[in-house]
């Protein structure tokens, strides 16, 4: 919780300029920690919860995804996809109820986060006029990476199974957790970088010396007829 709420204080404490992927990253962190409080805190034992925050936290970062992308079409791509998404899943869980296909819509769902990353992070890396150490999107794109790519693992490994022992459900858990920290690092690293393309900017030219007050007089030649 309390690195879900750092990126949001180092933006606000740096005062970045807002943009529309980072104002989407602070809304993302901050739901972040209402979903720790409801979990852990306010509601720890209702079962539908997961279920409801994992939706609205994959439509977030979808959103986010879809405005770091630069083409045109992939935008309108990505728009049909989670259109057609959102209408199944809500029509399964209207239809059988929220615990139906739970294992196998997470990892639909990290795994479509997993590719985009992976998308993402090959179109920053193709474009040379950028500096990927000072791209917030970057670092972005590279936790949800990290994160979202251990939560298709460890579905895969372990979420599908009914009868696992409670001690390999707890690991899991701490493990899916300690990707959460790792990604709000990520985050950390975003925030703190944001803005500095600015800034550099900024500083070249502050660094431009001024124009003289009395220029050197123009050697004038006269011409004789």
């Amino acid at each position: 919780m309390l690195l879900s709420l750092l990126p949001v204080c180092i933006l606000f404490i740096r005062k970045v300029a807002a943009s529309a992927v980072l104002n989407v990253l602070k809304v993302l962190c901050l739901f972040v920690i209402c979903q720790y409080l409801a979990l852990f805190f306010i509601q720890p034992g209702l079962p539908t919860l997961p279920i409801v925050f994992k939706l609205v936290e994959f439509t977030l970062v979808y959103y986010l995804f879809n405005l770091l992308m630069i083409s045109a079409q992939g935008k309108d791509i990505l728009k049909m996809v989670l259109v057609s998404f959102l209408s199944v899943t809500i029509t399964i869980y209207a239809l059988k109820g929220l615990s139906a296909y739970t294992d196998v819509l997470t990892i639909i769902q990290a795994g479509l986060l997993t590719v985009l990353a992976v998308v993402i992070l090959l179109q920053l890396i193709n474009n040379r006029h950028i500096f990927l150490a000072n791209e917030p999107a970057f670092w972005i794109a590279g936790g949800l990476l990290c994160y979202n790519g251990m939560v298709v693992l460890m579905e895969a490994i372990a979420g599908s199974h009914p009868n696992l022992p409670q001690q390999i459900q707890q690991e899991k858990s701490i493990i899916i957790t300690l990707a959460d920290m790792l990604r709000m690092v990520f985050f950390i690293v975003a925030a703190s970088v944001a803005g500095k393309k600015n800034d550099n900017n900024k500083n070249d030219f502050d660094i431009q010396p001024p124009p003289p007050l009395f220029p050197k007089p123009v050697n004038r030649r006269t011409i004789k007829y």
